[in-house]
């Protein structure tokens, strides 16, 4: 049986009356409690010192852009036209800075109030660091530093029990916050490296500027690259006039053997004039010498006869002077008139003609390949001198980029310096820090209401421990825990 109501009473869950039962029946406990935690808190409310509360605002903006170092001439400086969130969270960050934290303990007389008092003899050397911690930890824990949401503004605040120091931290802040944005946001001494920079390439403009002019006075060159085009168009037109006097010189040399072989073939003479006719004087005087023998003959028959050798001899000259008249008069007298051939004259004048030209193109050949390979030469010495003059050259463009990036970026830093000069920057005070009239009841409310919640719960938690270690019986389930036997009946006592 006990066994049995002990297990129901584990398995069954405390009803709302159960909850609420212990807070009715030491209500007065819960009361007492309470009310003496918000006297408690009411009177340190009362006690503590008052709080004043300085405020102030900053915006951040894009007033002007950062100048960037850069080699590139043309990286621009301009900026985005809205702020980011990383930028003001960036702002944010610099606000909180140990450094700035530091400054502003210094010169705002937080450090002197809490620095140790020394002994006269006694030296601490880490008092002074130990005390700056302090302050500034307090001073980081004081201040309230957040961006307002969905804006550019950034909200400062800082409470202390004196009203003019509250305005003196945020008025310190607020000056070495500026400056140090200023120093940060710009590159220190960027004028001067720029203005060393920018009279160093000038004095190395100057000198390749004379290196190139001295190298052209020496040299006597004006335009390489022209003159060596130049070379270069006469070095081909002389290569092809080569070409056309090579083959003019083959063509002379073929023409030459075969002039020769015509001049071989063609007689140096021919016959003009042909003419036939007879031989009257030859004619007349066979037959007279005809008539002589015949005569001769006739009067040696008169005185010897005719086996005479003296008379056959007649007889056989007048035999061979007959036969010669009759050949003569059978064979007429051919006359034929010769001259020189003109076709051989005008082979021997063209083969003189084109051996002299097949000479004046040797010649010339010989001439023009001398040509060539002097403007080759001279090409290659221009070719030579343009590299040089080229590199000379890119000298001079690489100190005058350089001078002239040089002297942007000094403009650049100066006008940069201009204006951290007039104090322009990114970062405006919207909201200067005012020393204010009345104290600050945020944070005694606040405390107030702690206090009372606070009471609340204790006194709550007081009825439920005096019921814990209550050693009557309330309820009939108590007397079943503690007894073990059930209920029968239970009677309500009157109060």
């Amino acid at each position: 049986m006990n066994s049995k109501l002990e297990s129901d009473r584990e398995l069954r869950l405390p009803t709302f009356r159960d909850l609420v039962s212990p807070l009715f029946r030491y209500w007065r406990t819960a009361v007492l409690v309470a009310l003496t935690v918000c006297v408690g808190t009411t009177t340190v409310v009362l006690l503590t010192p008052k709080q004043y509360e300085a405020e102030m605002k900053f915006l951040v903006k894009r007033e002007r852009a950062d100048p960037i170092v850069s080699a590139d001439p043309n990286a621009m400086t301009q900026a985005p036209a809205y702020v980011s969130e990383d930028e003001v969270n960036s702002e944010v960050e610099l606000l909180k800075s140990r450094d700035l934290l530091e400054e502003v303990a210094a010169a705002s007389g937080l450090l002197a109030k809490a620095a140790p008092a020394r002994r006269p003899g006694v030296s601490a050397p880490n008092d002074k660091d130990a005390a700056l911690a302090r302050v500034v930890r307090k001073l980081d824990a004081d201040l309230k530093i957040a961006p307002i949401k969905k804006t550019t503004f950034i909200r400062v605040t800082y409470r202390s029990t004196d009203p003019a120091l509250a305005a003196r931290v945020l008025s310190d802040l607020a000056r070495l916050y500026l400056e140090k944005h200023r120093v940060l946001h710009r590159p220190t001494g960027a004028y001067q490296f720029f203005t060393q920079q920018a009279d160093r390439f000038r004095n190395e403009l100057a000198e390749a500027e004379a290196r190139l002019n001295d190298y052209g006075r020496r040299e006597e060159i004006v335009s390489p690259d022209f003159e060596q085009q130049s070379a270069l168009q006469k070095l081909a037109d002389f290569e092809s006039e080569l070409q056309q006097t090579r083959a003019k010189i083959t063509e002379s040399t073929r023409s030459i053997g075969d002039i020769e072989a015509q001049i071989a073939a063609t007689p140096n003479r021919q016959t003009t004039q042909i003419r036939t006719s007879e031989n009257a004087e030859l004619t007349r005087n066979l037959k007279a010498n005809v008539l002589t023998l015949e005569m001769k003959r006739s009067e040696m028959l008169r005185k010897f006869t005719p086996t005479y050798p003296p008379v056959r001899e007649v007889e056989e000259q007048l035999a061979q002077a007959r036969a010669a008249l009759k050949a003569g008069e059978q064979s007429p007298l051919t006359e034929q008139t010769t001259d020189q051939n003109p076709t051989y004259q005008w082979l021997h004048g063209e083969l003189a003609r084109v051996k002299t030209e097949r000479t004046a193109a040797i010649a010339r050949a010989a001439a023009i390949e001398q040509s060539i390979a002097m403007f080759r030469e001279k090409a290659r010495q221009l070719g030579l001198k343009g590299a040089a003059e080229q590199d000379l050259r890119r000298s001079v463009k690489t100190a005058e980029d350089s001078y002239l990036l040089y002297h942007r970026k000094q403009e650049e830093a100066r006008i940069s310096d201009a204006l951290d000069g007039a104090r322009i920057a990114n970062i405006a005070l919207a909201d200067a820090p005012a020393v204010p009239t009345f104290p600050s009841n945020t944070g005694r409310l606040w405390l107030l209401m702690f206090g009372a919640v606070i009471g609340l719960a204790l006194g709550a938690g007081a009825t439920y421990l005096l019921e814990y270690l209550s050693p009557h019986f309330h309820t009939p389930e108590d007397v079943e825990g503690a007894m073990g036997v059930p209920v029968l009946a239970s009677i309500s006592a009157r109060r």
